[in-house]
């Protein structure tokens, strides 16, 4: 692993964990095992640090959703599967991409704008899942999706990320009984 993504790495977890603005350089420096100036050479500021940490995790995270879209093409319950694996791999402590939006909303346009772009694709990868007659169905069952995925991410923290998973899949499959599939 390259010092780069030891970095990326470190930073991410530790983010996670204390967010944003509760974690210091030093500590990511200290416990990546590198210099300031390694990490700024990779990373000239915090906020770049931030923005690449979120695209590396922006890249797993739909690449999970778009999994459960190829593997269950018929399936769109596939993606709370997905969830709970995500929450058993990489933590049960809430959306990282809220947690910045919530830090950051007011300090960075650029780290914002990431924010609030990944959840408009994380709608799309659920449009993609879906099979409607119209666009406006489609769009409206999506929206219904998300607000479940959304609902099992801030329940895991109180109830654990295999339960929150589980019961925002029940409650889609009722969902989409009652849309007709």
């Amino acid at each position: 692993m390259s010092k780069r993504d030891d970095i990326l790495n470190t930073a991410e977890r530790l983010f996670y964990r204390q967010g944003f603005h509760g974690t210091g350089i030093d500590q990511i420096v200290r416990e990546a095992g590198v210099t300031p100036r390694t990490l700024y050479r990779h990373f000239p500021s915090k906020e770049q640090l931030v923005i690449a940490v979120l695209q590396q995790r922006e890249t797993r995270f739909l690449s999970r959703l778009t999994r459960s879209a190829d593997d269950a093409r018929d399936d769109c319950l596939a993606i709370f599967d997905e969830l709970e694996q995500w929450f058993a791999q990489e933590g049960e402590k809430g959306c990282l991409f809220l947690r910045a939006l919530g830090e950051y909303s007011h300090k960075d346009a650029t780290i914002t704008e990431l924010a609030l772009t990944h959840k408009r694709r994380e709608l799309e990868c659920l449009c993609r899942q879906l099979d409607d007659d119209t666009p406006e169905r489609l769009r409206d069952r999506a929206e219904s999706l998300m607000l479940l995925l959304e609902g099992a991410v801030s329940r895991a923290p109180v109830i654990g990320g295999a339960a929150a998973a589980q019961q925002a899949r029940q409650l889609a499959a009722r969902l989409l009984a009652g849309h007709g599939g």
